[in-house]
């Protein structure tokens, strides 16, 4: 295995292709250059500082990096490549701390070879480097990869048929607990299946990745709830929900004590009452769907979160809209704590708020 070390600040990203060009464009404005496809939304590019976390935020679209401290060349069907790729990264990484190894795949394909190099890098390291954590907690850790500490240092590793990079990050730096930035979200109640659902739930640990957990968040106010995935979500959390659209909510839905529906227009709903939390994820015009969420803020209680999906209808009127979009909660009491394309926003991303 020939070594390649690099000099220079060298990242090894996850940008979705669709807003890449957004991305790079403001990447090149803090020195980014020789950005390079590597496959399946997957980038690398170089830069003369360091990307710290506020630089991270500020692009929007990154959805996982690490620094590429070490890469070679590589064919994954060679014969004994996970044995000789597991000595080979922990031999180079010899004098570093870490407690957990993530390896991830470009190609979904491969994501079987990814674990079994996983477990037997883990194996290595125990071996050669003393790893301290135990075993009982690295399963979980593998189980539940948001269960681990955001600041845990971690061994990332990504493979590819032609190339393997690996550096050492924590979760908090690399954007999530789930290695490579992708999140598969399982849903209980195929009936109601819906990607809003995973955005919630990929959203709540993206909270919790930067400090803020909203598990003592009880009471909901749900804009744009139909067909109810993130209703049956919540309720299943053990939290009250109104639940507000214009379409049908899921029968089964309707007869659970927790849940508040009102048939209207989000516009139309007027009780006066307080909650813990509000999620948005009506569709429509992005200014509109702004002016009704930023309404209803006022009925969230001060220091709580807000969670509005901000749709793109134009990646080219991207940025216009987004700083109107801003500008509306703003003038609302709301601060925005950071943006987000999760792994299940498609052509749309994810703004976090809080009332203040």
């Amino acid at each position: 295995m020939n070594e390649q070390k690099n000099e220079s600040m060298n990242w090894h990203v996850h940008v979705s292709k669709d807003f890449f060009p957004l991305w790079k464009e403001k990447m090149e404005t803090f020195g980014g250059k020789e950005f390079k496809s590597l496959g399946n939304h997957f980038y690398s590019f170089s830069i003369d500082v360091t990307l710290t976390k506020e630089k991270i935020k500020e692009t929007l679209f990154l959805r996982y990096c690490f620094p590429i401290q070490y890469m070679w060349p590589t064919k994954l069907a060679e014969k004994g490549f996970i044995e000789k790729c597991a000595q080979g990264v922990v031999d180079k990484f010899q004098g570093k701390k870490f407690l957990n190894v993530a390896v991830f795949p470009l190609d979904r394909k491969d994501q079987k070879l990814a674990s079994n190099l996983r477990g037997r890098i883990l194996q290595v390291a125990r071996e050669k480097l003393s790893l301290s954590t135990s075993q009982k907690l690295l399963v979980e850790w593998t189980k539940h990869p948001n269960a681990q500490p955001p600041h845990t240092q971690t061994l990332i590793v990504a493979i590819s048929d032609k190339c393997i990079w690996a550096g050492i990050s924590s979760p908090l730096d690399a954007g999530s607990f789930f290695a490579g930035g992708r999140r598969y979200v399982g849903i209980s109640n195929e009936n109601i299946a819906s990607r809003a659902a995973s955005k919630f739930v990929e959203g709540s640990e993206i909270l919790l990745l930067n400090g803020i957990n909203i598990a003592n968040a009880k009471k909901w106010l749900e804009l744009g709830a139909a067909p109810g995935g993130i209703t049956h979500e919540l309720v299943s959390r053990n939290c009250e929900v109104w639940a507000i659209d214009k379409a049908d909510l899921d029968k089964s839905l309707l007869k659970n004590p927790l849940v508040h529906f009102f048939q209207m227009d989000a516009r139309e709903f007027k009780q006066k009452l307080i909650f813990d939390a509000i999620f948005c994820d009506m569709n429509g015009p992005s200014e509109l769907s702004a002016i009704i969420c930023a309404e209803k803020s006022q009925l969230l209680k001060k220091e709580n979160i807000l969670i509005h999906t901000l749709k793109v209808h134009s990646v080219a009127e991207f940025e216009k809209d987004f700083q109107k979009v801003k500008k509306i909660f703003t003038e609302k009491g709301c601060k925005l704590l950071f943006v987000h394309h999760l792994y299940n926003n498609k052509q749309e991303v994810t703004l976090f708020f809080k009332k203040i």
